[in-house]
C-alpha cells in the first residue's frame, strides 16, 4: 500500500514538473486567431486569461497591456508558412494601421532583443510613415529601407503593437489587412 501511494506522489511530481518545463521552455503558443503569417488571442493583457496564456506572456516578457489599450500580433513565420531565420533576408510591408500608434519589434529565439549591438530591433510609425510602407528584416541593411536587424537572432519572430486601437482591431482582427513578411533570399543567396 505504501509502494503504490508512493509511487502515485512520485510520478504526480514527476507529471507536474514535466509540464512545468514544457510551460516554461517548451515552442511558444499563442493560440487565439490567424491573419497572414501573424498570430492574437484575445485574452491577452485580459483579467479572465488562463494560466497557460498568462504563463506563455510572462516567458516571452510581453508586460501586456489591456485589450483596449493595445492588441498584439506575432510571427513566427513568413507568408509561405516558413519559420523565420536570421540567415534570411524578408521583405516586411504593410500600410497604416488603424489604431494611433504601432510598432513592430524583433525577438530572437530566445523571447529577448537580439543580443547584437545593431540598434535595429524595432520600428515605429514614425519611422515608417503614414500610408503604405517597406522594410527589411535582414542580418544586414539593405540600402536606405528601414532595417530589423536579424544578426544573432537564430529563429525568430516579429511583434506587431497596435496601441490605441479602433473598434475594427479589437472585433474584426481577422479582417484587418497586416503585413506581409516575404523571403527574398538566405544566406550565401544575398
Amino acid at each position: 500500500m505504501i509502494w503504490r501511494s508512493a509511487l502515485a506522489i512520485l510520478l504526480g511530481l514527476v507529471t507536474g514538473i514535466a509540464a512545468a518545463l514544457f510551460l516554461v521552455f517548451g515552442p511558444v503558443e499563442i493560440g487565439g486567431l490567424k491573419n497572414g503569417p501573424w498570430r492574437s488571442n484575445e485574452n491577452i493583457g485580459a483579467s479572465d486569461a488562463g494560466p497557460v496564456l498568462r504563463a506563455i506572456v510572462a516567458r516571452r516578457g510581453l508586460l501586456a497591456l489591456n485589450r483596449s489599450e493595445t492588441v498584439y500580433f506575432t510571427a513566427w513565420e513568413d507568408d509561405q508558412g516558413r519559420p523565420l531565420d536570421a540567415d534570411c533576408r524578408y521583405a516586411v510591408s504593410g500600410q497604416d494601421m488603424p489604431t494611433r500608434w504601432w510598432s513592430l519589434t524583433l525577438y530572437a529565439e530566445d523571447d529577448f532583443l537580439p543580443r547584437n549591438g545593431d540598434d535595429a530591433h524595432a520600428l515605429t510609425r514614425t519611422d515608417l510613415g503614414e500610408g503604405e510602407w517597406n522594410a527589411i528584416a535582414a542580418p544586414e541593411p539593405f540600402g536606405s529601407t528601414p532595417w530589423l536587424s536579424t544578426r544573432n537572432a537564430g529563429t525568430f519572430a516579429i511583434t506587431l503593437r497596435l496601441y490605441h486601437p479602433e473598434d475594427v482591431v479589437r472585433d474584426a482582427p481577422e479582417s484587418l489587412s497586416l503585413p506581409s513578411v516575404q523571403l527574398l533570399d538566405c544566406g550565401s543567396d544575398s
